[in-house]
């Protein structure tokens, strides 16, 4: 199987990397949700309908941080790593697993995602003031309540033991998963589809943005992606955007931790 795809069109390979994720995601999470919902006692009704999910209850709290382990492992590891190993002879390698030729490329993707939050800031309250159509306003603004609800869920609790916990499950996940994803793979075959490092770069920004269904928070998370994207290019090692992205995010947390009304 190593390398059975490997000679296929990247428009080829995106596709089977997009079937493989939606027929993961499926398998996986039907799996995890059954066990989930085993382990937590909360029915496979009651996690579906999130409307009513009480934040403060412990049991909550669990489902939470489970299903997005499960996404993490359906989405992002299963089909990265399965896609590399199709697409190549060496998976860790193709998908840039290696450290960066000059270690100071760390410091600088922490660096650059610690100066581009005000940045994030000011181009977020730009996106809030874009005009949509009420129909698709309105659609839009129920994907982005329902994403903040369960946000707030998770960081809007005061113990030290629920910042580690958010730190791990939200920022550490996240950073993983989404850069193998999105960068690791997906920016690859973008680059090699379009013969253009910053075509592959930008469309594959777009694509990250996109996937987190905000469109309120879209171009200062296309911002990000961009930098993201940029870090992986030239470092040429994806643990200097996975720094960078877990760096950004777990400052939020902790941000958010001593100051909860940021969230509102």
């Amino acid at each position: 199987m190593q390398g059975l795809l490997k000679t296929k069109r990247p428009g080829s390979q995106l596709l089977v990397l997009v079937s493989v994720s939606l027929v993961s995601l499926f398998l996986v999470g039907l799996a995890g949700s059954a066990i989930v919902s085993a382990l937590s006692g909360m029915s496979l009704a009651q996690m579906a309908d999130m409307s009513k999910w009480d934040y403060s209850k412990p049991q909550t709290l669990f489902v939470v941080r489970a299903m997005q382990l499960v996404q993490f492992i359906g989405l992002f590891v299963i089909p990265s790593f399965f896609c590399a190993r199709l697409f190549s002879t060496n998976s860790k390698q193709y998908m840039g697993l290696k450290r960066p030729s000059n270690m100071t490329y760390f410091a600088a993707g922490a660096l650059i995602m610690i100066i581009a939050m005000p940045l994030v800031g000011l181009l977020g309250e730009l996106n809030r003031h874009i005009e949509f159509p009420a129909g698709i306003a309105n659609w839009m603004k129920e994907k982005e309540d329902s994403a903040s609800q369960v946000l707030k869920g998770l960081l809007l609790h005061g113990s030290v033991k629920d910042l580690l916990l958010n730190i791990v499950f939200v920022a550490v996940l996240a950073a993983v998963g989404e850069e193998l994803l999105f960068r690791g793979i997906g920016q690859r075959l973008l680059i090699k589809w379009f013969r253009s490092p910053w075509a592959g770069i930008i469309i594959s920004a777009v694509l990250f943005s996109a996937f987190h269904l905000q469109f309120y928070g879209f171009f200062p998370r296309l911002m990000l992606g961009i930098f993201l994207g940029a870090m992986y290019w030239y470092s040429g090692s994806l643990w200097v955007p996975i720094l960078g992205h877990f760096v950004y995010d777990a400052l939020q947390i902790v941000m958010v931790y001593y100051r909860p009304d940021m969230m509102n």
